[in-house]
């Protein structure tokens, strides 16, 4: 049997901060992944990564070979792909595609060199409970030999398949992810024929045409090479998101005649964070946490700024020698009222693109009823930006789709409630569940088909 302070379940972004900001503060630290070492940092996703997570977090940011590409803007398409809003000059849209390996052995290393324990080739089988707490996990080394770690707390790194989290039975744990929230990924590593255009410009593509209540993505890697992929919401038989992707690439004259590097498929989740991102004795961040962009599934910055917060709450939770629930809540309170706040807002904005049809978001494109400054709103988690004037304004352009105007007035309306609840997230576990009712209840109120 070993022993930590804090034991980690996966070596993912969210796993490596997670683990070098407690080593950082003194805590003895493991962290676990069932891969070997050289391939940790490898994952099916759209690899963008915002720059203003490394400001949130002080990380370093990418540099050398961690860089594919530096983003200084999208365009977002309509169904159409005519009228597209190009979002230009707005620092929080600026970034990089990274290259995943490189960024995530960094992130490793680092976490290494501050004094964590870091276990290759580890399979991570249950987690180890007493009464109502958890108290370690149980594990296959790499000659398969069965062992366990006992640790004061454990946190659950280990992506969407969330090891430790489903294995849980608590009321503060949530482990019945609707399937509605959830996107089936396919994505491809493509060499193009020509060069880009506008090889920093990152692109989305929207509409049901595409990608059934899903979005097509293309992220430039360099100026001849991108990450495309197609993601769909799962739970209603649409079929694969390889099947749809095949079909983007034969209708988007960019991808004719393009060379696949490498293709992948994946999940993720893309809905507001876990209700509570802790439980007694354990801890979830990243993916299994739920921390992504509801809008297009990204995780890599959430989880980097939920794993330096989740650092120092572990800190303080062992100094106080209460790893409990309520000696955790801390995290809640710090993530969920701040960037959580965000992320809860993106997902009513992600259900209103998802229940408007094809034809009207020609129209609210064409018309500008969207508008880039609503993508930056909707960002920040303040709704959409509709001033008295701004209503009055998009109802002379959108008189021929009064039901449309209606539907963004709703969803503004929502973005700002739920915004203003997360801010109100209740102090301790016993407000939780009146608190999660009212959640619900917006959630439920954000159909718009």
């Amino acid at each position: 049997m070993k022993r930590a302070d804090v034991v980690i379940v996966g070596a993912g972004s969210a796993g490596c901060v997670t683990a070098r900001r407690c080593a950082e503060l003194g805590l003895k630290t493991m962290l676990l992944d069932r891969r070997p070492q050289s391939l940790i940092g490898l994952k099916v996703c759209g690899d963008e990564v915002s720059k203003s997570h490394f400001e949130a977090t002080g990380i370093d940011y990418p540099e050398g070979d961690e860089i594919s590409a530096v983003i200084h803007g999208a365009d977002v398409y309509p169904p159409s792909r005519t009228n597209e809003l190009q979002v230009r000059g707005w620092s929080e849209f600026d970034g990089w595609t990274v290259n995943r390996l490189n960024f995530g052995q960094r992130l490793l290393k680092e976490a290494i060199s501050a004094g964590v324990k870091f276990l290759p080739d580890h399979h991570v089988r249950r987690p180890r409970i007493s009464g109502i707490q958890v108290t370690g996990i149980e594990y296959n080394d790499s000659s398969g030999e069965e062992d366990i770690i006992q640790s004061k707390i454990v946190v659950d790194a280990s992506g969407f398949a969330a090891t430790i989290r489903n294995q849980l039975d608590s009321e503060l744990v949530e482990n019945n992810i609707d399937k509605g929230d959830i996107a089936l990924c396919y994505r491809e590593i493509l060499t193009l024929k020509m060069p880009l255009a506008e090889p920093e410009v990152a692109r989305i593509f929207l509409g049901g045409n595409i990608a059934p209540q899903g979005y097509a993505w293309i992220f430039p890697k360099g100026r001849q090479e991108i990450n495309a992929g197609v993601g769909i919401t799962g739970g209603k038989g649409r079929g694969s998101p390889k099947k749809h992707f095949v079909k983007f690439k034969e209708t988007y004259p960019l991808l004719f005649d393009s060379k696949i590097i490498d293709g992948k498929g994946g999940a993720v989740p893309i809905r507001r964070p876990l209700k509570s991102l802790v439980g007694n004795g354990v801890v979830f961040v990243g993916d299994a946490a739920l921390q992504v962009n509801p809008i297009h599934g990204g995780g890599i910055g959430a989880g980097m700024r939920a794993g330096i917060i989740l650092g120092e709450v572990l800190r303080e939770s062992i100094a106080h020698k209460d790893q409990t629930a309520h000696g955790l809540w801390h995290y809640n309170t710090r993530f969920l009222t701040n960037f959580g706040r965000r992320l809860a807002s993106l997902e009513i904005f992600r259900r209103l693109l998802q229940g408007v049809s094809d034809e009207d978001l020609d129209y609210g494109f064409e018309k500008r009823l969207l508008e880039a400054d609503d993508l930056m709103a909707a960002n920040r988690g303040d709704g959409l930006s509709l001033s008295i004037t701004e209503k009055m304004r998009r109802v002379r352009r959108g008189a021929g789709r009064i039901s449309l105007l209606l539907k963004l007035q709703k969803a503004s309306g929502l973005m700002k409630k739920i915004s203003k609840l997360y801010s109100d997230y209740p102090t301790n576990p016993a407000g939780l569940e009146n608190w999660e009712k009212s959640v619900l209840s917006i959630i439920e109120s954000a159909n718009f088909e």
